[in-house]
């Protein structure tokens, strides 16, 4: 018996139970609808955030309060008597470590709304205070006008470069350079707008102002904690740079060796590396799901293919009765479990891409589907196939002709 036959066998066979063959392959479609939307998921947010990180400038690192971390839980108590960042931490790192030329605090403050005579935004901009490093350092590009300059820091002038969110909402038929608008009440010169980002990490990045960091405490206080990006001069040298900004901070702060670091300092690579921790264990769960209901699908491919051979002994008599061999009856009892878990895992692949692509509509979140876990769900299947089909295939190979013959 060559292959097409054993093949339309096979197909004949199975869709002549159409139902029994659809309940059975159930169990592989779960298994492979559950690895394909989750890795599509977690494949899509994982590119987001790569995307995302790159936008801050090649070299760049972070000094902060507090670590920043995904899912970090640890040490939360001790966390909130950690002092603040300031001053005397710029000055450590500015005078202390060569590899690093940029040095630029910054300060947030969000929920603030913007007014320009009748139009005003929602109170949802987010205001940042920082130096004159601050834009390069963030990966923010001025589209028009300037940025602020060290004059402007030095004398806390009230002037903003806003984002293409306010500049719209604000400005739709004007050059918003020069105009004078509130922010929280507060009165301030456009001088800039800045380039168009989009939305990040599900947020509207554009949705933001930046002012001199001395304005911004003079509007809203200075007891709030300091952030301070760090631009590297040599981008292959930032984990030397951090070393030496992490030595120099300690030094500031007084610290013995041996006591553990009282702030945070973080770069790109470390969320992505942190993000990838974290969904590890989501990846182990969705194969461990996937595992057990192709698992269960298998015994239920076993079964079925048992009731199969029971079926069909007559016939297994009349071909090795006509000289067919013990392989041949093996290997076509094998080609129909193969494809029994093949066209479940066909189903699994579409409906997981189709769960994927839905749950990326409803929840606006990036869907990448891996290709690598369409052929992983195949190979799968067909391994499935083979192990649970080899007994029945094995018993039907068995069967002797004259008793298969007289089988009723």
């Amino acid at each position: 018996m060559n292959y097409s036959e054993s093949l339309y066998i096979s197909l004949t066979s199975i869709f002549a139970h159409k139902l029994r063959s659809g309940l059975t392959l159930l169990g592989v479609v779960i298994g492979v609808m559950t690895i394909i939307a989750t890795m599509s998921v977690i494949k899509g947010l994982q590119q987001m955030m790569e995307e995302e990180m790159s936008q801050l400038s090649a070299g760049v690192f972070q000094v902060q309060r507090y670590d920043q971390q995904i899912g970090d839980g640890g040490h939360r108590r001790n966390r909130k008597y950690r002092p603040k960042i300031g001053m005397t931490e710029v000055r450590a790192i500015e005078e202390n470590v060569p590899l690093v030329d940029v040095v630029a605090p910054e300060i947030w403050h969000w929920g603030a709304t913007l007014k320009f005579e009748n139009e005003a935004t929602p109170p949802n901009v987010t205001i940042a205070g920082g130096a004159t490093g601050f834009a390069v350092n963030n990966g923010y590009m001025i589209e028009t006008g300037r940025n602020f300059t060290q004059v402007d820091v030095q004398y806390a002038r009230p002037v903003c470069v806003i984002g293409a969110g306010p500049a719209r909402k604000l400005f739709p038929y004007r050059d918003p350079i020069g105009e004078r608008i509130t922010i929280d009440g507060q009165s301030a010169t456009v001088i800039g707008v800045f380039q168009e980002m989009g939305s990040m990490m599900n947020r509207n990045a554009d949705n933001r102002v930046a002012v001199p960091i001395t304005t911004f405490t003079n509007w809203w206080g200075s007891e709030r904690s300091w952030n301070i990006t760090v631009h590297t001069k040599d981008p292959t040298k930032i984990d030397e740079a951090l070393e030496q900004t992490i030595g120099a901070v300690r030094v500031a702060r007084g610290l013995k060796p041996g006591d553990p670091n009282n702030f945070g300092v973080w770069h790109s690579n470390q969320i992505v590396d942190s993000f990838n921790d974290m969904t590890k264990w989501i990846r182990i769960a969705a194969f461990g799901i996937a595992s057990i209901a192709l698992l269960v699908a298998g015994v239920g491919i076993m079964n079925i293919m048992l009731v199969s051979v029971t079926e069909r002994t007559r016939e297994i008599g009349v071909r090795k009765a006509l000289g067919a061999k013990r392989i041949e009856i093996m290997g076509q009892f094998l080609v129909e479990a193969v494809i029994l878990t093949e066209i479940g895992a066909v189903f699994g692949i579409v409906v997981g891409v189709a769960a994927s692509v839905l749950v990326g509509k409803v929840t606006q979140l990036p869907v990448t589907v891996p290709i690598w876990t369409i052929f992983a769900g195949l190979i799968f299947c067909s391994i499935i196939g083979i192990a649970f089909g080899t007994w029945p295939a094995w018993k039907a190979s068995r069967l002797h002709p004259i008793e298969a013959l007289r089988y009723e």
